[in-house]
């Protein structure tokens, strides 16, 4: 798969719609997150009533590919970023996805309790057989990524290698507890296979830290909310604004 550049628009519930990702001339934009069944939709309600930004769908396979259709003409490739209660729920959205040939981004980082609570999010990472049968049943209809957060009580080697049997790709929050990014992470996790380095990204040294790292791609999120240009601004690097392609 080849990448007009090495940055990556990571997934922002309740933001990054097709208007949103289309602003910025990214490699790979990540809609989403999005809820892909009743209960994530349910979810994603319940998280609303306290604050948190999120989409909520009444009809929602119809309205993900009606985000993505809108997304197709945008700089870079496309990715898909999906909770579901239901292995169902994720098929459904890979199907979609093979239609329009884009990536599946299966989250397993969501830590809001809403999410955890139906078997979604971050707790996948605890419940690997489930969260690997997801990603084996999606990836007979296309490309997977998969987002995981660091900073947790578990063997990530383990746990990468057997989501690179299937996965294309992983998303790595290589976030450490009480902040700042785990680069021994990436390149841990790189060993086994291709990834996409995300946490503490706010310049070009800590995007070629990444880089440096072992990751194919470096993303961004809430540093793009801050700074709209910071994209702009990273494509500035001779590195980061090179294409490539990832096998």
């Amino acid at each position: 798969m080849k990448f007009k550049n090495r940055l990556c628009l990571s997934a922002m519930a309740g933001i990054n719609n097709s208007n949103f990702v289309k602003k910025f001339k990214v490699g790979l934009a990540v809609l989403g997150g999005f809820n892909a069944d009743k209960k994530a939709n349910e979810a994603a309600l319940k998280s609303l009533k306290r604050g948190r930004r999120e989409f909520v769908f009444e009809n929602p396979l119809k309205e993900i590919e009606k985000e993505l259709v809108s997304a197709l003409d945008s700089y870079g490739k496309i990715a898909v970023n999906v909770r579901a209660s239901s292995i169902d729920g994720y098929v459904s959205v890979a199907k979609i996805c093979e239609e329009y040939d884009v990536l599946l981004e299966i989250n397993a980082h969501c830590r809001q309790p809403e999410f955890m609570e139906i078997g979604a999010g971050q707790s996948l990472l605890f419940n690997q057989e489930k969260l690997l049968n997801i990603v084996e049943k999606c990836s007979k209809y296309c490309d997977v990524s998969v987002k995981i957060r660091g900073g947790l009580n578990l063997d990530y080697s383990s746990l990468s290698e057997k989501l690179f049997s299937s996965a294309f790709i992983l998303h790595v929050d290589a976030m450490i507890p009480g902040g700042g990014a785990d680069y021994n992470l990436i390149k841990e996790i790189s060993a086994f296979g291709n990834v996409i380095g995300n946490n503490s990204v706010k310049d070009i040294n800590t995007a070629r830290k990444m880089i440096e790292s072992g990751a194919k791609l470096v993303s961004l999120a809430r540093a793009v909310i801050k700074n709209e240009r910071i994209f702009d601004e990273l494509l500035e690097d001779d590195i980061l604004s090179l294409p490539i392609e990832v096998i």
